[in-house]
């Protein structure tokens, strides 16, 4: 459901599940797929003592600009680390820019502490974070038909012991928020939706089915949250003599996890959606494969 927070959930007398929101409305099905980001209230459901998603220490926004000549490659995204702030930008062919920029803030801010700002406020701090930085990023900025708004950045360090209970399950940042960073969040939403449809099609017991899609997914996305952690790392750099140390050994680092070899683990992903999945079961707490899921994903 859009639109709606969630109150509560609650199985049915027919043996599903329901959901009940805030404006007094409710829903029911069979299973209850809870991809309701970082901050998830049905992970509150499956785990109640589950931790709150961590701060990453980043503010984040962006735009888009067309009226303004900037240097890039075609098909390539731009990457600047800047004095106190990074930045992003993409040209289309048709010369339209998409930006985005991320900045340290150590204070968590509160929640709701964005919300009155205006376009015109939003411009201008972000102008003044990059008063020391290359003058087409100001202009980028400054002539943008389109900023958005500010939003801090939240990962899950840790994953819940289960992504599951009864009929209700987690999907994408509910069970497993990787910092936008890693530039693999929705990738990791996406692929989770096409396992566990497999899972549903091909276990009919539907726990074995949840157990089977966690089973598959836990890994890979425990694995792509490191991912998001280094890419954080430099955009926390404001000290010169760090900076300085931090572009200086960049292009090491870039050719030892940025080149094909390194990375064919995140790019090269497939799955065989023709590939039957035969389930997994959970053991006193652990997961074990009944079955090879070599077929399942590549």
């Amino acid at each position: 459901m859009r639109g709606k927070r969630l109150e509560n959930i609650a199985k049915t007398p027919q043996s599903g599940v329901s959901a009940t929101f805030q404006d007094g409305t409710s829903a029911s099905g069979d299973i209850l797929i809870g991809g309701d980001g970082v901050h998830s209230r049905t992970r509150q459901f499956v785990e109640p003592a589950f931790p709150n998603a961590t701060y990453t220490g980043l503010i984040n926004s962006g735009g888009y600009t067309s009226a303004v000549k900037v240097p890039s490659q075609p098909e390539t995204i731009d990457f600047i680390f800047c004095k106190h702030a990074f930045f992003g930008y993409h040209v289309s062919p048709t010369s339209y820019i998409y930006w985005f920029t991320n900045w340290p803030q150590a204070q968590e801010s509160v929640k709701g502490a964005f919300d009155g700002m205006t376009e015109a406020q939003r411009r201008q701090l972000m102008l003044e974070i990059y008063k020391h930085d290359q003058p087409f990023i100001r202009e980028i900025i400054q002539k943008a038909e389109t900023t958005f708004p500010y939003f801090s950045s939240y990962a899950l360090p840790k994953q819940p012991a289960s992504w599951h209970k009864g009929r209700v399950v987690l999907l994408g940042d509910a069970a497993h928020a990787i910092s936008p960073s890693s530039g693999q969040g929705a990738s990791m939403a996406l692929e989770d939706a096409a396992v566990l449809a497999k899972c549903l099609r091909d276990i009919p017991d539907i726990e074995q089915a949840f157990t089977s899609f966690e089973h598959l997914r836990r890994e890979r996305t425990s694995k792509m949250y490191e991912v998001g952690v280094r890419g954080d790392a430099g955009k926390h750099v404001i000290d010169p003599m760090k900076q300085w140390f931090r572009d200086l050994t960049t292009p090491i680092f870039l050719k030892l996890f940025a080149n094909p070899k390194a990375s064919d683990w995140m790019y090269s992903y497939r799955i065989d959606w023709d590939a039957q999945v035969e389930g997994a079961t959970a053991d006193t707490g652990s997961r074990h494969e009944t079955v090879s899921a070599a077929g399942a994903e590549k």
